[in-house]
């Protein structure tokens, strides 16, 4: 199991994919802590909870 996993990382489709996802994850917490707007920090806040597998709260009324 551990030979298949290393394989994988080792591939460098997955390793681009790895740190794009990355990448995108830490962009959307700096935009939701640092947002001017509260409307732009909820917005960033349920991209990021799409993208991390959680589910979405619903928006600030």
């Amino acid at each position: 199991m551990l030979h298949h996993l290393l394989a994988l990382l080792n591939s460098p489709f997955i390793t681009t994919l790895l740190a794009t996802h990355s990448l995108t994850v830490a962009g959307l917490a700096l935009t939701a802590v640092c947002a001017p707007t509260a409307r732009r920090r909820q917005a960033a806040l349920r991209t990021l909870a799409v993208l991390l597998g959680r589910p979405p709260r619903p928006p600030l009324k």
